[in-house]
């Protein structure tokens, strides 16, 4: 069946969904680490969450289950273990977002850190309502105007002559974080949803568009941070914007934060409640707002948040620690996948091809890579040696066997 384009748009909501606060403060520290030199990073994430979302979907749309139910069926551990990470992940995404909104208020007039309660307050009332697809469309279309400054002003620095180097630095703490604040975990559960009832050549035009989109404003963000003289506030970056828009940067930068930052804040809760709704196979969480169970998960992810979002923290400090936190994450979501991609008796002639499974297995291996690199350097910053290749060779060949084993075992029962 011909890929119908308008069916395809739906996959919008993927990159709208992955640029909030945290995309724009972790690419922009980027840019004013290494500029250009994060690039390679950005396209890489780009690319890792494409090759991982089209796995997920794929999934779900031949076996017509849930993830959820794919998971519950390989074991209550399993989903258990996943809901976790799920949560977590979730929580580590809220107080950014909350600060991302308050930040974006604070450009555009004088509130101290308390207002994060009255923007609490508003997801707290948006979510027990239950339906938040006006204010997350009215919030999106600002999201994308923030988006298209970006752009715009990333394609007037590539012909200024400006230096898009920043301090011509590395670090793996900024490219976890850049793959953190890309692929996040929630939205597999909503590639997964998004999927049902198309076309697999629907599901891959929607989500190569929509990383295609969100690749962009990423790496547009990345150069424009680039050129900043130093990037510790949100203020350091509306500066810089000020060469393409004059004395408009202020307001289209707080605005979009706040809409970024606000429309996260009640997804990311939304999510982690959706995902407990699937993965913990419990009927009475329902998506209504006189589920208590839902509610309960949803308030967690809230008042956490909340908490965090409260204490004096280093507001750039707390959303970047979000995105690498969510990257650390990865690595163990990225083998789960890979290992599914493979079973024939969910996806029968469907599965993974050998292409498909030589790249996850080279993009899981850079990210434990990576991952191991910056906790070893946290506990051995003087003696690493080729132990983080080490480990990321056990891993690569642990998910090798893994998907060896359960490939023959599904072909048996195929």
């Amino acid at each position: 069946m011909k890929a119908s384009y308008s069916r395809a748009l739906v996959w919008s909501l993927i990159a709208a969904a992955f640029i909030g606060p945290g995309t724009v403060t972790t690419a922009a520290k980027a840019g004013s680490q290494g500029g250009w030199y994060y690039a390679p990073y950005v396209i890489l994430a780009a690319g890792a969450g494409l090759l991982l979302m089209e796995m997920v979907a794929r999934i779900t749309l031949v076996s017509e289950q849930s993830l959820g139910q794919v998971l519950g069926e390989r074991g209550r551990w399993l989903a258990i273990i996943c809901f976790g990470a799920v949560l977590l992940g979730c929580m580590a995404y809220q107080a950014g977002n909350l600060l991302g909104a308050l930040s974006g208020i604070q450009l555009l007039i004088p509130v101290n850190r308390l207002w994060v309660l009255l923007l609490g307050a508003a997801a707290f009332a948006v979510l027990w309502k239950g339906d938040t697809r006006i204010i997350a469309r009215a919030l999106s279309a600002i999201v994308v105007l923030m988006g298209l400054v970006f752009v715009i002003s990333a394609f007037l620095l590539l012909f200024s002559g400006a230096s898009l180097t920043g301090s011509s630095r590395v670090a793996s703490a900024t490219v976890i974080g850049l793959v953190g604040t890309t692929i996040v975990p929630y939205n597999f559960f909503l590639a997964a949803g998004l999927s049902k009832g198309q076309s697999l050549g629907e599901m891959r035009l929607g989500l190569v568009s929509s990383f295609l989109v969100g690749g962009s404003i990423t790496l547009s963000i990345l150069l424009v941070g680039s050129v900043a003289t130093s990037f510790t506030s949100f203020a350091d970056l509306a500066r810089t914007l000020d060469t393409s828009l004059g004395g408009m940067s202020k307001v289209v930068l707080g605005f979009g934060l706040f809409a970024a930052g606000f429309s996260s804040a009640v997804t990311a809760p939304l999510a982690a409640a959706l995902a407990g709704r699937e993965l913990l196979g419990r009927k009475d969480l329902a998506l209504t707002n006189t589920s208590l169970g839902f509610r309960i998960i949803w308030g967690g992810v809230l008042a956490v948040g909340l908490l965090v979002a409260c204490l004096e923290l280093d507001i750039i400090s707390v959303i970047i620690a979000a995105q690498v936190a969510n990257g650390l994450l990865l690595p163990f979501i990225a083998a789960i996948v890979l290992v599914m991609a493979n079973e024939r008796v969910l996806l029968g002639e469907r599965v993974n091809t050998w292409w498909q499974n030589t790249a996850g297995m080279l993009v899981a291996g850079f990210l434990a890579y990576k991952n191991f690199d910056l906790l070893l350097e946290k506990l051995m910053p003087s003696n690493q040696g080729f132990l983080p290749e080490i480990l990321a060779a056990v891993y690569i060949i642990g998910i090798g066997w893994l998907i060896l084993s359960r490939s023959n075992h599904s072909r048996e029962n195929y």
